[in-house]
């Protein structure tokens, strides 16, 4: 006799309130909060990203949304139905995983169906959707092989088409591109969002690195320590990072940070180091007047520091950063300079230009323009963003 089906009715979004996951330690007793008081909702089409370095707590936070891990505190809704309790197979929900999960007894045929088989669908349904799933991930020649006679990337489109079957409630992926060299990575980022087009379902996908989570997320969550530190779109995530953190983690080359003090002279505030005195902003006035005659963070992005005669603002002593140049890494769209700062305590930087720089100037030093408008500035007690609340 056949399973009977589970699915859940149907739903409009997920909403996670105060999650919070608690491990203990047998050991000492003592015990330790993977997810620290996260909340979020998804939307019916949304695709989030969980992003952040490894312990944040993603992994932890996608496996109680699959219930494979119980919930300490807290509420998972699908739609209006809590789920705390429901078991994995109940929750209707379509996992892809770092390391593939593929039967190596089965064929590619039969791992497909797998999920379809054991929650009773019809033979009809599984001929019918089998070998379509197939066909969009251009695996539909290996139907009869095992997975030891697959490539890495091509048992990651069995993977991902063991999910295409279904007609599941929520997708997750963990870490699905991890285990492939760069080449592939880029044609199964394309697979999954060809997926999330056709099903048009939640999804959360969660990752370690950011240029992927930039290039895939609607939304990007930036977890750090258990917490969410941000959530937002890729451009609000790297033009407003409301945190030390986000602004670092977020962005490729990494935001240059610089240990400066806040001076007032009329009506005038200056960024100053032993490297340099930049003017700061008009538009930033206001939110950093209060912080005159303190020691804060300041950030420029690589490409916000332009070559002089190049620069679209203008350019005055004022907003030049001296330096030497210690590499130049040629891009297709210019290149990266890595220099560092003049002063004792020199400071290793990074420019992204939309030019190339001849190799002549290496050990040489140069003045490099900076868009103080685009600066972010954080208070160094709570590193948080003072910017932010404008």
């Amino acid at each position: 006799m056949r399973a009977t089906c589970h699915f859940l009715l149907p739903m409009s979004s997920i909403t996670v309130s105060h999650l919070v996951k608690q491990f203990a330690n047998p050991e000492s007793g003592e015990s330790k909060r993977a997810v620290n008081d996260i909340s979020f909702t998804l939307g019916e089409h949304e695709f989030l990203v969980l992003v952040g370095p490894s312990g944040c707590g993603k992994t932890t936070t996608l496996r109680m949304l699959a219930g494979l891990e119980p919930v300490s505190s807290g509420e998972i809704f699908f739609g209006e139905k809590r789920v705390n309790e429901t078991r994995p197979k109940e929750r209707n929900v379509a996992m892809v995983f770092q390391d593939y999960a593929v039967f190596p007894h089965m064929t590619v045929y039969e791992n497909i169906a797998y999920g379809l088989r054991s929650r009773g669908a019809p033979a009809a349904m599984i001929k019918e959707r089998v070998p379509k799933a197939a066909q969009i991930f251009r695996i539909e020649h290996l139907l009869q092989r095992k997975p030891r006679q697959l490539s890495g990337g091509e048992r990651q489109r069995v993977a991902l088409s063991r999910a295409m079957v279904r007609d599941a409630d929520l997708y997750l992926y963990d870490e699905p591109l991890a285990n492939l060299d760069a080449q592939l990575r880029y044609q199964a980022r394309e697979d999954i969002m060809a997926l999330h087009k056709e099903k048009q379902k939640p999804s959360v996908y969660v990752t370690h690195d950011q240029s992927e989570a930039m290039a895939m997320g609607d939304r990007i969550a930036v977890m750090n320590g258990g917490r969410i530190e941000q959530i937002g779109s890729g451009a609000e995530l790297y033009e407003r990072p409301n945190s030390l953190f986000v602004a670092y983690f977020i962005g490729t080359p990494s935001i240059n940070l610089f240990d400066v003090e806040i001076l007032a002279e009329d009506q005038a505030l200056f960024a100053v180091s032993t490297a340099f005195r930049l003017r700061l902003a008009d538009s930033h006035l206001d939110a950093l007047r209060p912080y005159s005659g303190k020691r804060i963070k300041m950030g420029l992005r690589p490409e916000d520091l332009h070559v002089p005669r190049l620069a679209t603002f203008l350019v005055s002593p004022e907003n030049q950063i001296q330096g030497v140049v210690n590499v130049v890494e040629p891009s297709s769209t210019g290149c990266a300079v890595y220099l560092s700062t003049l002063d004792e305590t020199s400071r290793d930087y990074v420019a992204t230009l939309r030019t190339r720089m001849p190799a002549t100037y290496l050990g040489k030093e140069v003045p490099l323009a900076a868009n103080m408008a685009k600066a972010h500035y954080f208070d160094p007690a709570t590193e948080k963003s003072i910017l932010v609340a404008i």
